[in-house]
């Protein structure tokens, strides 16, 4: 394989469109007396420059200096080189609050983006929305006029599965155009951007967890671009990882385990063609203390395997297959396949367990086929074991959906489903079998994924529910349940 060529600094746009934030280049203090020049202002003694715009429709152009290389920062480190991620730039994102917790204290918050594959929204810039997760209200939509930077709206990469790191604190949007790709680190309280980390890959999706040591973590990747780890309490910076010298192939899609012990990807050829003419790949598992490959698990006749769900006592594992429309049953202890079933729906993508076990749901998204489901299916996660079909099927009409998030309280009983190309969010109630309510993205904006999040009056958070399952408090709900 050829070397890829790293990007460690982007050329950035003369001026920017700004309304509310700020920002800074990575500064060095100036000399005593300094003025800092327009465009800047001084913080912690050293000029910093005014930062791309949140909610921008109108103002003023500004100019914006060109930032610091990332080995000037004290934020790089070894892994952060060898994973090919980059600190381009540091904002200020203090401001006042975006919105108010106490009325709010539960929000779904979920990526909002241009869309992709034909089905294009009428979203220029990449941006997230806040959803109140009980009375399903949007509390704010933010995006991110990115001009300033040299990006164009005409090719804004689509907005994947972003994360909140487990404190509330930070969100994690992957997005990028051209040669500039990366993830935006945005303050969850002020919706302002605080960092762009450029990657050598293009993003892909994000999500939180709690490693073996019970530190809160954020695990970061995309295509060709080897998953990382940050740490939110430490500004963001990289501490885990592994290239694919360590994995031996790329992984499309990767999880977490309960435990914060390893890490799970799902194996795939990059070039389609391959895939098609090899039929089988394998599931990936890493030691997250070593980030060294520890085994695979061989999957046949599968050669484009996506999501992993975790059972909360961490004896199972399930992961879904894009080429064979299947779910594959794990026996953790054992290390061994204990059956493959259909899933019920063509090219299922996301998988989660209900509250109890003995049901998973796998969103039909078409993957590797039309690339346009709009069906759930559901699998008796017993007869799984025996290689029997699915239970039931339901039409959602949720257009390419691929992302299935548990409402954290189990009284509600709710997957709330991400719908990329009718542009909405949709909430399937398990107990009836049905949708039963559809949220219309802002602006008609494609969405991808999400994150419950709990706060209180002071902004302390909790993420409860993401792409990578339950965490915290619901994670103990859902074990106290389990009775599969």
């Amino acid at each position: 394989m050829p070397a890829r060529k790293r990007v460690t600094s982007l050329k950035w746009a003369a001026g920017f469109v700004a309304l509310t934030l700020v920002g800074t280049a990575c500064p060095t203090p100036p000399p005593p007396g300094l003025t800092c020049g327009a465009g800047t202002h001084e913080q912690e003694g050293a000029c910093v420059a005014d930062a791309p715009a949140v909610l921008v429709q109108t103002g003023q152009p500004v100019p914006a200096p060109a930032p610091q290389p990332c080995a000037a920062s004290t934020w790089c480190n070894d892994l952060s080189v060898k994973l090919g991620v980059t600190l381009t730039k540091q904002y200020d994102s203090s401001g006042p609050d975006a919105w108010d917790p106490v009325l709010h204290p539960l929000v779904f918050i979920t990526p909002v983006g241009p869309g992709y594959g034909g089905k294009l929204s009428g979203v220029k810039w990449p941006g997230v929305t806040v959803i109140d997760a009980n009375s399903r209200e949007i509390v704010k939509y933010a995006a991110y006029d990115m001009s300033a930077e040299g990006w164009s709206d005409a090719n804004v990469f689509e907005s994947h599965g972003m994360a909140v790191s487990l404190d509330g604190k930070w969100i994690y949007l992957p997005t990028g155009s051209g040669t500039a790709r990366g993830f935006m680190v945005i303050n969850a309280r002020t919706l302002k951007l605080d960092k762009f980390l450029q990657t050598d890959g293009r993003p892909h999706h994000a999500k939180a967890f709690t490693d073996s040591a019970g530190k809160s973590r954020v695990l970061l990747y995309g295509w060709e671009q080897p998953p990382f780890v940050l740490d939110p309490l430490d500004n963001n910076k990289v501490v885990g990882g592994a290239d694919m010298n360590a994995t031996g192939m790329e992984g499309y899609l990767w999880f977490v385990d309960p435990t914060g012990k390893e890490l799970w990807g799902s194996g795939r050829w990059r070039n389609g063609n391959v895939r098609a003419e090899v039929h089988g790949n394998q599931v990936m598992i890493v030691d997250t203390t070593t980030w060294k490959l520890k085994s695979t698990i061989p999957w046949e006749g599968e050669s484009t395997p996506v999501w992993v769900d975790f059972t909360p006592d961490n004896k199972y594992a399930y992961v879904s297959g894009g080429h064979s429309s299947t779910v594959l049953k794990y026996d953790r202890a054992a290390k061994k396949v204990l059956g493959i079933s259909r899933a019920g729906v063509e090219g299922p993508y996301g998988l989660r367990l209900n509250w109890d076990g003995k049901e998973i749901y796998a969103i039909g998204k078409g993957e590797g086929s039309t690339n346009l489901g709009q069906d759930i299916g559901l699998l008796d996660t017993k007869r799984i074991e025996l290689s029997l079909s699915a239970t039931a099927n339901y039409t959602t009409g949720c257009v390419r959906g691929d992302h299935i998030t548990l409402h954290p309280d189990p009284a509600k009983n709710e997957l709330w489903l991400s719908c990329n190309s009718s542009f909405e969010v949709a909430i399937f109630d398990m107990t009836t079998k049905a949708v039963s309510a559809r949220i219309p993205m802002p602006s008609s904006g494609s969405t991808h994924s999400g994150a419950f999040v709990s706060y209180k009056s002071d902004w302390s958070g909790d993420v409860l529910s993401d792409q990578n399952g339950l965490h915290g408090p619901a994670f103990a709900t859902q074990l106290s349940k389990w009775a599969p």
